[in-house]
């Protein structure tokens, strides 16, 4: 099994005892310095993006790809009742730390528990795979754990900007692509990761084929290639 590098590094990054500087390698050799401090920052720092997809959130949370509670304590401390899910132990233990109240350890595309309000899948969960399909995957089984009339909010990347990380990405077709990278720290090596990049029409026609419908996009003109979505459930 893969080694949690992302782990490791949060943990000794909250502890102030980082052994040296965390590296995300992509699968071109490319290597650049991981900047930890974002995965922390709070809510002041957050960008417009996630502070306009927000006040969406109601009722019971699921926090799909937690982390180490970046969203989840800003929504506790507005009342929510959060489960939070992390495939990263050394996440999910920072998380409890810095006062998570049901941190748990698992997939996001099988969460425990049914019947949330909202989900949140900010910090580009909703594209972790590398094509439309794996997209498609992940709504629907955020899907089945969300109650009727329930609603879902995220960001994503496209491939619309001229970046070191978009040209060596791989496209698999017109206006979609993945980039493979994965974390490495202190003799860890973690697993490698695919990040979907899909324009927001493409996301559009994937929502289509699956329960979800989508509310809005949201963006800004200097967000470059990140988008934010709010998409719901039909009522019963």
């Amino acid at each position: 099994m893969p080694d949690d590098a992302f782990g490791r590094m949060a943990l000794d990054f909250h502890r102030d005892d980082l052994t040296e500087r965390p590296r995300y390698r992509r699968d071109d050799g490319d290597v650049t310095e991981a900047h930890l401090a974002g995965y922390f920052e709070p809510r002041s720092a957050w960008h417009p993006i996630e502070e306009r997809l927000f006040p969406a959130v109601t009722g019971r949370v699921l926090d799909a790809g937690c982390g180490v509670g970046r969203h989840t304590l800003p929504l506790q401390e507005r009342g929510h009742s959060v489960l939070s899910v992390d495939r990263s132990p050394g996440a999910v233990a920072v998380a409890r730390e810095r006062g998570v109240t049901h941190p748990v350890i698992g997939d996001l595309r099988q969460p425990p528990g049914d019947g949330f309000e909202t989900v949140v899948a900010l910090g580009k969960q909703l594209g972790l795979g590398s094509s439309l399909a794996a997209l498609r995957t992940t709504l629907t089984e955020l899907a089945a754990v969300t109650q009727p009339g329930g609603r879902l909010v995220a960001d994503m990347d496209t491939l619309d900007r001229a970046d070191p990380e978009t040209d060596a990405a791989h496209r698999t077709q017109p206006g979609v692509a993945y980039r493979t990278f994965r974390v490495e720290y202190d003799g860890l090596a973690g697993p490698w990761t695919d990040l979907l990049l899909v324009t927001p029409s493409g996301f559009r026609d994937a929502v289509s084929e699956t329960p979800w419908t989508v509310d809005a996009l949201v963006g800004t003109e200097t967000d470059g290639s990140m988008y934010g979505v709010r998409l719901s459930l039909p009522e019963q």
